[in-house]
């Protein structure tokens, strides 16, 4: 019983020790990023209109949003961070036409704070499920031939990226970062195709608590 009794009371102890050491917070973040080879050219020409705009989806390029948590040492200047996300790089057409290439990234990240504003990190990132897809898209082939109404998925494989980031927190809550990545995406087909997909990016986070 005295064993028993004791075992509680360390318990106890270990979960009051943990809860004054590290604060565990909630987060949201957005943010933009550049970068990475071309995938799909593309030209939209507006209805009524003779001016044409050329875009690109890329694979290191969109909007990036990701939730997570952030868990910070009391009493030492790091903290860590771990986000699921999901970025997408798209093109709407006046058609009803959609390109996007869309990944679902996972990262685990340390960052080190210089004072309580600023802060530098390293860690990994795996871009999960990332696809190309075509949705009632308009091409015209290498012979000048238009195709219309195509539907095409292309599925990749992700690497193991590096990411780097530095963080500037104007509120307690609120920070503003800027990054790198490096990465890369091989296409599944038959030739198993390596496309570079390193991108630079900014984004804020929010944090709760």
């Amino acid at each position: 019983m005295r064993h028993i009794v004791a075992a509680a009371l360390l318990c106890g102890l270990a979960h009051s020790v943990q809860a004054e050491e590290v604060a565990l917070r909630p987060f949201v973040g957005l943010g933009y990023t550049s970068g990475g080879e071309t995938l799909l050219p593309v030209t939209i020409t507006p209805k009524g209109s003779s001016t044409k705009y050329k875009e690109d989806i890329s694979a290191g390029a969109g909007i990036e949003g990701r939730i997570g948590l952030s868990l910070r040492l009391s009493n030492t200047p790091v903290s860590i961070r771990a986000s699921y996300g999901i970025h997408n790089d798209q093109s709407n057409g006046i058609e009803n036409d959609r390109l996007f290439f869309r990944r679902y990234p996972v990262e685990l990240m340390g960052f080190y704070h210089f004072t309580d504003r600023a802060s530098v990190g390293m860690g990994v990132r795996r871009a999960t499920r990332p696809v190309l897809r075509l949705k009632n898209a308009q091409l015209t082939t290498t012979s000048g031939n238009k195709v219309s109404g195509v539907d095409a998925t292309f599925d990749f494989e992700s690497s193991t990226g590096i990411v780097l980031e530095g963080e500037w927190r104007l509120t307690p809550n609120w920070g503003i970062g800027v990054r790198y990545v490096r990465e890369h995406f091989t296409y599944q087909g038959t030739d198993r195709v390596r496309v570079d997909a390193d991108h630079v990016g900014i984004n804020t986070q929010w944090y709760f608590r």
